[in-house]
């Protein structure tokens, strides 16, 4: 299943973004963005890099708008398209690329493709060609060149080392016309993993040039014996070409990763290929794979000189959609926060549900009328609770600080075997909100007593308890800690709340939140106490055993029931 979504914005936020808009058009009248959405993605994340080699840029802020000056500041918000399953092509179709002459020698013997053509049947994907050729560049680009035309996806299988038959890259280089670029993440990556296994870092740097064009996937390594020494695998591709490695081990793991919806921008390219064809005099678009997103998994660009072509090119598109299908989408939730926030304050006077964010409000602006900003910190861990708490805190701040740009003090105190899930999650909205965060080991006591010594001058702290968590029934929105605990003003604007009101505010502000809760995990503790709550589990029609996302949880009494 896919989807588009529509986003209008204008408004770039950094000078590498203003670099991938240039590089498609230099003077861009106005910029419409287009997302498909996935079918929950197992990936971590997914970044895009640009021509700069300056690193990881979240593709969700891919391209966000013009340069700055070009056009006046306009409110990101839009609409958005799902099931664009009528869309999708009756037959999916990939061709593989081996490279390697130790195949064509018969040294090695090639079980990859075998692998890659069971995945990819059991997900509707036909294999149409396996093509074996040698280490050659020009062989390379030739093969990459006419498949990339032919298939819907393409995957090349080897020849991505740091030895003198690495050659893949520059191939595909060469099949796409375009250089190969330094990326200086990449280069860290590799400079880390050969520090820890006393590499000869020359050579391996190598790897970090790569075709110009490319995105980056970056998958979270299991706990195997080959990829437990790696922080993240890098995953390369150029437009629908997925440069995978020849290690049969690693190339397993990889394929597994990539469900369906990691290659789900290759489902538009018909109804894409239509508007670029119509449009060729006079739109530029570009097409961005997210991984990272719950909402879509590609960004679909239009870029114009012209505001009336730029606006023909999208409803071009949006007329090529089912109309039943579109639903709202906020591009930057952490932009709008104060509007969003307080339009639903008054939005249903008498509503419960306006009603517990109206007290939550309330109970944060007097907190800030008791306590500087510089005194109160966010108390965060990656969950639920806490991720709405974070919201209302950058209205509140939003509001009572205008144009101060106060930061939000943010303390995670960290489990003892934490989800690498969360650990990304909490690393996305540090930059997503711009959080002064501070990481302290657990427990809970010990962590802010150091806190507190580091930092004598915090006086509050902000949390996202509600009534139903332990020990929590008879808390007061403002109530100082225990007897014997370090003293601070524990204030808990969300107590009131119920599991359902935290996953309306999440879905209704499309406020981003952590990707194990669409896993099936309803409350988040550690690694060795905290499962998927068995009231979601479900059996697909291939006997696959599921689970449904945490905000289908119909019996709130068993939020907990997944911690042990």
């Amino acid at each position: 299943m896919a989807s588009l979504v529509l986003t209008d914005s204008s408004q770039l936020t950094s000078d590498s973004q203003h670099l991938v808009v240039c590089r498609a058009i230099a003077y861009i009248h106005r910029l419409e963005q287009l997302c498909v959405v996935p079918n929950m993605c197992d990936c971590v994340r997914s970044v895009d890099e640009t021509n700069n080699g300056t690193g990881p840029m979240n593709v969700e802020k891919l391209s966000n708008g013009p340069a700055s000056g070009m056009m006046k500041k306009e409110e990101d918000q839009g609409t958005a398209f799902v099931n664009f399953t009528s869309f999708i092509m009756p037959m999916l179709t990939a061709g593989i690329i081996i490279i390697g002459d130790d195949i064509l020698k018969g040294q090695v013997q090639d079980t990859n493709s075998n692998f890659i053509c069971k995945h990819l049947h059991k997900y509707g994907i036909k294999v149409c060609k396996i093509l074996v050729i040698h280490d050659d560049c020009s062989d390379i680009a030739e093969a990459v060149k006419q498949f990339s035309s032919t298939y819907s996806i393409v995957f090349t299988i080897g020849g991505t080392g740091q030895t003198h038959d690495g050659v893949t890259y520059a191939g595909v280089a060469k099949a796409f016309e375009e250089p190969l670029v330094f990326n200086e993440y990449l280069a860290k990556l590799l400079r880390n993993i050969g520090s820890r296994n006393d590499l000869n870092l020359k050579p391996a740097l190598t790897m970090a040039n790569i075709p110009q064009s490319s995105q980056i996937i970056y998958l979270q390594p299991n706990k195997s014996s080959l990829t437990s020494n790696l922080s993240e695998i890098p995953i390369i591709h150029v437009s629908n070409v997925y440069i995978l490695p020849g290690n049969p081990s690693l190339l397993e793991f990889v394929v597994s990763s990539l469900k369906p919806s990691t290659l789900d921008e290759v489902v538009i390219i018909p109804t894409l290929n239509l508007a670029v064809d119509k449009f060729k005099d006079s739109v530029v678009f570009g097409s961005y794979p997210v991984l990272d997103n719950k909402v879509y998994c590609t960004k679909i660009t239009i870029e114009s000189t012209s505001q009336i072509a730029a606006v023909d090119a999208l409803t071009f598109l949006k007329e090529e959609l089912p109309s039943e299908t579109i639903v709202k989408w906020d591009v930057n939730p952490k932009i709008n926060a104060l509007e969003s926030v307080y339009k639903l304050c008054k939005s249903s006077p008498g509503n419960m549900f306006s009603l517990r964010i109206s007290e939550a409000v309330k109970v944060l602006e007097d907190c800030c009328d008791k306590y500087d900003s510089s005194d109160i910190f966010l108390s965060f861990n990656g969950g639920k609770d806490c991720t709405v708490l974070l919201h209302l805190v950058c209205a509140v701040f939003l509001r009572k600080y205008p144009g101060q740009q106060k930061p939000i003090n943010t303390v995670y105190i960290q489990y003892e075997e934490p989800f690498p899930e969360v650990e990304t999650f909490i690393q996305e909205t540090v930059k997503r909100y711009e959080l002064n965060l501070v990481t302290i080991p657990g427990p809970i006591k010990g962590a802010l007593q150091k806190l507190l010594k580091e930092k004598p001058h915090l006086k509050a702290v902000l949390m996202g308890t509600r009534r139903t968590d332990p020990y929590s029934e008879c808390l007061k929105h403002f109530q100082m800690t225990d007897a014997g605990w370090p003293q601070l003003m524990r204030v808990s604007p969300m107590l009131d709340w119920s599991y359902h009101d935290v996953w309306l505010f999440l879905r209704e502000l499309l406020v981003p939140y952590c990707s194990l809760y669409d896993k099936g995990y309803t409350s988040l503790g550690s690694q060795h106490n905290t499962r998927p709550n068995q009231a979601l589990k479900f059996t697909a029609s291939n006997g696959e055993e599921c689970y449904h996302p945490a905000y289908m949880l119909k019996d709130e009494d068993a939020e907990r029931n997944g911690r042990h």
